[in-house]
């Protein structure tokens, strides 16, 4: 069988995550998207315009596709999971699937 490329795993990783984010029920239909204006934050994860699974809804899935869907340079050094460790501190085993799946996408992009 052969090998994933990177690419390929960071698509199959952001499933998981969406798939994590329905078994929560977080994952949001296109009528609950934060307004335009919340897009425009310059605060990390957007925490100042929109909840934390809203962004990887709205922000990271959809940039991390169009990223790999356009060959474009990968980031580096991502580091999602320790954010959603603080975010859902005290609820750590409600969440910690989805943090998990979240520290393994990092991890993709170790150096």
């Amino acid at each position: 069988m052969s090998k994933l490329t990177k690419e390929a795993t960071i698509i199959l990783a952001l499933s998981e995550i969406e798939k994590e984010l329905k078994n929560l029920n977080l994952w949001s239909d296109a009528e609950n998207r934060p307004a335009d204006e919340a897009f425009l934050s310059q605060t990390p994860f957007f925490m100042d315009t929109m909840e934390f699974h809203q962004w990887l809804q709205f922000v990271l899935i959809p940039k991390m596709i169009e990223i790999v869907n356009s060959s474009a340079p990968l980031p580096k050094n991502v580091s999602i999971h320790p954010y959603a460790q603080e975010i859902y501190r005290g609820k750590w085993q409600e969440y910690k699937l989805l943090i998990q799946k979240l520290m393994e996408f990092d991890k993709l992009f170790k150096s």
